[in-house]
């Protein structure tokens, strides 16, 4: 949407010149000369200023043996006109001679120049959608500018463009990130237009992200400063982003104010695709808050003329998808396709076809420049042919529709790969809630559990099972990269914890926070670097394969196990169970179930005196969860594993009667996954160190401002007796150092200490002696040994909740690590429960049964020896397991093996003498 600073490059390349140049030996002043006429001429038509700037080029070779600073901007130049006649290719050719000539080296080079071409370059670039090409081009010129002063606003240009780009990917994190890095030099440079250009971009990112407060300030102080300094014509741009902020706050009538007053500044300047973004975001006000239908098409069609004028392809199948938007909300399905297949025929895509029932090819998919729109208009795409389907009950409609469900799913996977900030693909996970929602239900229409489990998958954890990837994906790079990845990350985390502890606005954090900045773009640089030298490195890390169903039964079979699948939604939930011979999906009806039923449960399971004072209660909700979510899927008794959907509760706890007096941790075995791609992931671990390795701080430093835990140490050692090698950090001994550097070498690592967890969007912490441990800090750990994590803490799994990829604790902070499972908590913990129960767990793994076989015994043995008070689920159903819960190989003590072996070498030696003394003959 925006367009900034580009005036200041514009006057480098475009003014022509009314004169002939004769065809004679110049010398460079001469030439230099007449370039800047031809750039100082208004008159010449591109076809002229092109035919005498190759005058000049043939003029400087036959006069020249070698290509200097001068024939360098003769070429720039011919790049820049080729760009403005939509030669893209040769100005991208002529560009890179101009880039060749003066990064050479020597002495006949201008260094400085190289700015202004890798400026210009990323233009180019990103007008043929190669986005790599033109962010490394802007990063280039970022790079020279910043060592010669004289070309710093040519930076704030690349800074601006860099922010657009990422934020046209969806990338609203990283387009943040960028505009700050540019907010920052125009600060320097004292450049108050630019920064006010950069504030507006910032701005226009942060309003997709929902961050109004913050926007709006950035906007308000955007349009002080141009009007202060009377640029009325770059106005538009932030008048089209303060409009687009009051649109989402509500106040529509001034948000139409100022997209008609950024529409008309656009005209004037004839900015026609800034006109047409204008008509089509006014058009989207109209139809989304209004529900005008009219005034809503009438401004599309506004848009469409001033695009003519441009002749965007991009922004033209935009207008068609939001016409399309329009006839599928007044229920003209067979319109709504219309538009729906005319926008992916205007796409420049290649694809012709213009049968509702065709879509493009993936290869096609990759071909467009904004995988944002495209994987939009296809999700609508397949909802308007399920409403259709709906209606008519046609089975063509319905198999159309699941088809343009999966394609709108590689589309979303393809806009995932192109962002890197982790906030703006939490964004778009829950932006993709919906339509995982109806695909899903269209699965279940058709009675296709195939596409149901498929379906969740891709609905669940997808950012894990990336990280994961990532994990993987190390193991395929050497050594040597393994290190400087450690060194670059550690980098990001360290500037990260920097500016967290610095909680007010002043200058240090400002500093620290560009830090940060710089930080995160030096490590992406080099991720982006090491996925271009390794291509196994590469191909693992993006690779996104679901587990088939068949995969799935395999390995319940063989683990003689039951799995459910719940997928969970304002308008509809649906629930897939798995058993090792069939599969069936189940609709939940909205009367009888919604998210505020699970709320009251835990809140009962957490709250031992409501709990106690209201068993009733408790007992005839947990009957009616139970008659809902599990009784109807009929599984067979045994073990469960529990694929939930941003809820996480123990079912264990659910009563089968309505008096509460049995519940379903007599009958079933219950362990937790964020996906069966977690599950069934291949963990790539080190042998292990030891068996066992525990932390017990007992007393913590006073600024942290936490309860002595007095039997932790004691506790500790009684589970750590169980493991035939085992190492202990209690009291001062159990830092935050010694933690971090240790737990990758045992294969159990058990904490007993506090964590704070709360749903807000502050991070989860675990408490060392000395400090706190961030659940962001957890990634510092990899190659880990670990196959089991027990946090006896409060609250480990307990955390934000990111629709689609489930709660943020410190347990998922471990499972982003590589730990295949951990057992955690899910609300603050009576100690003595969570001291009995953990103890009699690590008893059952020593002896070498499963985890959540282990578990269930714990908690049912731990209700057997307490009084009738324990048996209220809050002090025993605090704990579970979430990941596998295959029992753990333990090693033999290396110590008694030391034994052993130098027991074996004296009974050898001993038979030895004894041999040698029967066999020696006796002295005559």
């Amino acid at each position: 949407m925006l367009k900034l600073l580009v005036k200041y490059f514009l006057l480098l390349t475009l003014m022509p010149l009314n004169q002939q140049i004769q065809a004679q030996c110049l010398s460079n002043i001469e030439l230099f000369h007449e370039l800047k006429k031809i750039e100082g001429d208004a008159v010449d038509e591109n076809t002229e200023k092109l035919r005498k700037l190759h005058q000049l080029q043939s003029i400087f070779l036959k006069c020249n043996k070698s290509k200097d600073s001068t024939y360098a901007q003769i070429v720039h130049r011919l790049g820049s006109i080729y760009y403005q006649s939509q030669n893209i290719e040769e100005a991208i050719r002529f560009t890179k001679e101009a880039v060749s000539v003066n990064k050479s080296g020597k002495e006949y080079a201008d260094k400085s120049f190289l700015a202004n071409s890798y400026l210009n370059l990323g233009t180019f670039y990103s007008a043929v959608y190669l986005s790599e090409e033109s962010h490394q081009s802007w990063n280039n010129c970022i790079s020279i500018s910043s060592q010669f002063p004289g070309r710093s606003f040519l930076a704030l240009v690349a800074f601006e463009q860099k922010s657009f780009a990422y934020f046209q990917t969806g990338d609203y994190q990283k387009s943040i990130e960028t505009a700050e890095n540019g907010i920052s030099l125009a600060r320097k440079t004292a450049n108050s237009t630019a920064e006010a250009l950069l504030l507006s971009q910032k701005a226009q990112a942060q309003a997709e992200l929902n961050i109004i407060k913050e926007a709006e300030e950035n906007i308000k102080k955007a349009v002080s400063i141009l009007t202060e300094n009377s640029e009325t014509e770059m106005l538009a741009t932030s008048y089209s982003v303060y409009a687009l902020i009051l649109n989402k706050k509500g106040d529509t009538e001034a948000a139409i104010q100022y997209y008609r007053k950024a529409y008309d500044l656009n005209k004037a300047q004839a900015y026609w695709a800034q006109c047409s973004r204008d008509m089509l975001d006014l058009g989207l006000l109209y139809d989304n808050k209004l529900q005008d239908s009219q005034n809503a098409l009438a401004c599309f069609e506004q848009g469409l003329e001033m695009v003519d004028k441009q002749n965007d392809d991009n922004l033209r199948a935009g207008i068609y998808t939001n016409m399309g938007a329009v006839y599928w909300r007044e229920k003209d399905f067979d319109k709504a396709l219309q538009f729906y297949q005319k926008a992916l025929n205007t796409f420049p895509i290649q694809f012709k076809d213009t049968s509702i029932h065709s879509n493009p090819t993936l290869s096609m998919l990759k071909l467009a420049s904004n995988d944002y729109y495209v994987s939009t208009l296809l999700a609508n795409k397949a909802e308007v042919l399920l409403d259709k389907y709906k209606v008519v009950c046609s089975k063509k409609l319905l198999s159309s529709s699941l088809k343009t469900y999966l394609l709108a799913d590689k589309a979303v996977d393809l806009m995932r790969w192109e962002q890197y900030g982790e906030q703006s693909k939490l964004f778009w996970r829950s932006n993709t809630k919906k339509m995982y929602e109806h695909a899903i239900e269209a699965s279940y229409l058709a009675n296709n559990t195939r596409l149901a489990f498929f379906f969740m998958e891709k609905s669940r954890a997808v950012l894990l099972n990336d990280k994961l990837n990532e994990l993987g994906a190390f193991a395929k790079l050497p050594p040597s990269e393994m290190v400087k990845e450690q060194e670059f990350r550690n980098r990001v985390l360290t500037a990260q914890q920097k500016w967290i502890n610095l909680e007010t606005e002043t200058q240090e954090r400002e500093t620290v926070r560009a830090e940060l900045l710089e930080a995160k773009n030096d490590y992406e640089n080099y991720i982006e670097n090491l996925e271009k030298r390794y291509p196994a490195y590469y191909q693992y890390k993006y690779a996104d394969d679901v587990p088939s169903l068949n995969t799935l039964q395999q390995y319940l079979a063989l683990n003689k196990a039951s799995f459910v699948h719940y997928f969970i939604n304002d308008s509809a939930s649906y629930v897939l169970s798995i058993t090792p011979e069939n599969s069936r999906i189940l609709k939940l009806p909205k009367d009888k179930f919604n998210q505020e039923q699970l709320n009251r449960f835990i809140m009962f399971c957490s709250e031992k005196q409501t709990l106690n004072n209201n068993f009733s209660s408790f007992a005839l909700l947990s009957n009616q969860l139970y008659n809902t979510l599990f009784k109807p899927l009929q599984l067979p008794e045994g073990k469960v594993i529990v694929c939930a959907d941003n809820f996480l509760i123990p079912f264990e706890a659910m009563c089968t009667d309505s008096r509460g007096k049995r519940y379903l941790i007599d009958d079933y075995v219950f362990s937790y996954v964020y996906s069966s791609r977690y599950l069934l992931e291949k963990f790539a671990s080190k042998p292990a160190e030891g068996n066992f390795i525990g932390f017990a701080p007992v007393h913590f430093q006073p600024y942290l401002q936490l309860a002595e835990l007095k039997q932790a140490a004691v506790s500790l050692q009684q589970t750590a007796s169980y493991y035939p090698s085992s190492k202990l950090f209690t009291e001062k001994q159990a830092t935050k150092d010694n933690f971090i550097q240790n737990i990758a070498g045992y294969s159990i690592v058990n904490v007993f200490s506090h964590a704070r967890a709360d749903t807000s969007k502050r991070e989860p912490m675990l408490f060392m002696q000395d400090s706190a441990i961030r659940l962001s800090e957890l990634q510092l750990s990899r190659n880990m040994a670990t196959e089991l994590v027990v946090l006896s803490a409060c609250q480990t799994n307990v955390g934000k909740n990111a629709t689609g990829e489930g709660i943020y604790s410190l347990a998922r902070g471990f499972a982003s690590a590589g730990v295949p499972s951990v057992a955690a908590t899910l609300w603050k913990a009576d100690e003595q429960a969570i001291y009995e129960i953990s103890n009699m767990f690590h008893e059952y793994l020593a002896q070498g049964m499963r985890k959540d076989d282990a578990l269930q015994k714990a908690k049912l043995n731990y209700v057997r020896l307490n009084s009738h008070e324990k048996s209220l689920p809050y002090y025993w159903a605090n704990m579970i397991i979430m990941g596998n819960s295959e029992h753990i190989n333990l090693s033999e003590s290396q110590t008694d093996w030391w034994w052993i072996g130098l027991a074996i070498v004296i009974l050898l030696g001993i038979i030895f003498i004894l041999f040698r003394r029967r066999l020696t003959p006796k002295a005559i």
